[in-house]
């Protein structure tokens, strides 16, 4: 232990619990990729005790033979654990709330099980990955201030803290996730309607070096009056001012890039950032010393920094409410000339859309 009696230095000295946290995978129109995953899961060096699967409904009658084959591939897996299957009777998906399959998937789990470890049919997980995910849990059950853990990550070398196989971040990583009980319910992210962002509007998320891309997907969901349950949970918990644990180096892998039935389809190709910090025989094990956010992740950024940011975002836009708000967020003269000349050369963009019916 360090000297912070309460926090462990190494995964391998966390007991495992009697009761382990149910693995919960979330399938639908992709056996071919939900069988890699399957042969991940039997790979494990700890199995859980249950697996709880949602598979959703059908958007089309050709979903429901590859929907038929998901559900029978997940069966296979009750030779090794007691499986539960819920076959969603519509598809849920594509709801103007979000992916409610996922939503109402962990809602129903956590409202049963006081933690829970989180796959979808993209993900293949390393040998260790149950094992590191359990141990996670049960490190950080009585730490509040951790909202949830992951064991995919995506970060650069100058924010890391070199001490250990984890970082600490304000952004949720949803491949290979996990999350206890009482953290989801604080969110309450059931009961609220789209968009799901508790600081009412994009351009009123706190801006750090780090949380600028949310906010970037966020203003991207709001323009198109869409929601996404990684973002909303990601809002929820930077509202009540929660962090997750993250590892430097990945144990799973996403094998969904370039597949047809993927909403980030890209013309066949894979995207090679997507699995840039994975290692098939990655085994973390040293723990973060401090549970305070790094200082380079937790500065906020200048005015004159999210104006460039914005710039560099080169289909962005803002509207007259959007560029006040930012505004009201800096005190000095430059950075709200800064916005206001950002509002005026997308301008083209803005018009664009009003004049084609979208939002602006």
């Amino acid at each position: 232990m360090n000297n912070d009696k309460e926090l462990p230095i190494a995964l391998d000295e966390v007991k495992l619990p009697e009761k382990l946290p149910p693995l919960m995978i979330v399938a639908f129109t992709r056996p071919d990729l939900l069988q890699e995953v399957i042969v991940g899961v039997r790979e494990q060096t700890l199995l859980p005790q249950q697996i709880i699967a949602f598979v959703d409904g059908a958007r089309k009658p050709q979903d429901e033979p590859l929907i038929k084959q998901c559900i029978e591939l997940l069966e296979t897996l009750s030779d090794i654990v007691p499986i539960k299957i819920v076959a969603r009777p519509e598809n849920m998906g594509r709801s103007p709330k979000g992916n409610l399959n996922v939503i109402l998937g962990l809602h129903e789990v956590l409202s049963e099980y006081d933690s829970l470890v989180y796959l979808e049919d993209d993900i293949v997980p390393n040998p260790c990955f149950y094992d590191r995910m359990c141990r996670l849990l049960e490190a950080y059950r009585d730490r509040k201030e951790i909202f949830s853990i992951s064991a995919y990550g995506s970060f650069i070398e100058e924010f890391e803290q070199p001490e250990s196989d984890f970082i600490l971040s304000k952004r949720v990583f949803s491949w290979g996730y996990g999350l206890w009980s009482d953290r989801w319910h604080d969110i309450n992210l059931v009961n609220q309607l789209p968009p799901y962002n508790l600081f009412g509007s994009f351009a009123n998320i706190p801006l750090t070096v780090e949380t600028k891309k949310t906010m970037t997907y966020q203003f991207w969901l709001e323009k198109n009056l869409k929601t996404d349950w990684v973002i909303a949970v990601t809002l929820g918990a930077l509202y009540y001012n929660k962090i997750h644990l993250i590892p430097k180096t990945s144990f799973v892998k996403n094998i969904g890039f370039g597949h047809s039935e993927s909403r980030n389809y890209n013309k066949g190709k894979d995207s090679v950032w997507v699995n840039a910090r994975h290692d098939p025989s990655a085994y973390p094990n040293s723990l973060p010393s401090s549970l305070k956010l790094s200082p380079d992740l937790d500065r906020s950024l200048h005015g004159k920094e999210l104006a460039e940011y914005l710039e560099s975002r080169k289909n962005m836009w803002l509207n007259w409410a959007d560029t006040w708000r930012l505004s009201q967020n800096y005190s000095d003269f430059e950075s709200k000339l800064l916005f206001l000349k950002f509002f005026m050369a997308r301008m083209p963009i803005l018009l664009k859309r009003w004049r084609s019916g979208l939002k602006i």
